[in-house]
């Protein structure tokens, strides 16, 4: 059972890795296609119609993958001073229950995400023409990897790996 448990936490850690080089990827575009609405607005005197918009979308991703990878690095910003108040037996439980109440949250986030993804499916962006449904997919697609690297957490605080 720990042979899988730990198969599943690298799992979760090799997925965390390929979403930084998404984020890196998503950042990249973003950077361009920004300086290029700088540089065309002042230079040219207009600028790409769409690319604003596009930013804003990948903004969107960026911010929910990031927040999915920050989570299972530990980076997210905590309240610390109850687990750093209680006895060393106890700090486990707190953890463990912090990620189990963040979990109903994403849950919630998954299902009413995906919800919100379809009804919004038959809306276009005036900008770049993607459909709606998949930017509203952000929502489920990101409370889906903070889900991951919830349970993550949680085994691995009880198969005693760093977390």
């Amino acid at each position: 059972m720990k042979a899988i448990l730990q198969q599943y936490t690298r799992f979760v850690d090799f997925l965390n890795m390929v979403c930084g080089w998404c984020l890196a990827a998503i950042i990249a575009v973003m950077s361009i296609l920004i300086f290029w609405q700088v540089v065309a607005r002042y230079a040219i005197g207009s600028s790409l119609a769409w690319s604003e918009e596009l930013s804003r979308f990948l903004m969107i991703f960026m911010v929910l993958i990031g927040a999915a990878v920050a989570l299972g690095k530990g980076s997210l910003i905590a309240v610390e001073i109850v687990p750093e108040m209680a006895r060393e037996s106890l700090k486990k439980w707190i953890k463990t229950a912090t990620h189990l109440l963040s979990i109903v949250f994403y849950a919630i986030l998954i299902v009413y995400g995906w919800k919100l993804a379809q009804n919004f499916s038959g809306q276009i962006a005036p900008g770049t023409g993607i459909s709606m449904f998949w930017i509203y997919l952000s929502l489920p697609m990101g409370g889906l990897l903070l889900l991951l690297n919830s349970l993550s957490g949680v085994i691995k605080e009880f198969i005693g790996e760093e977390g």
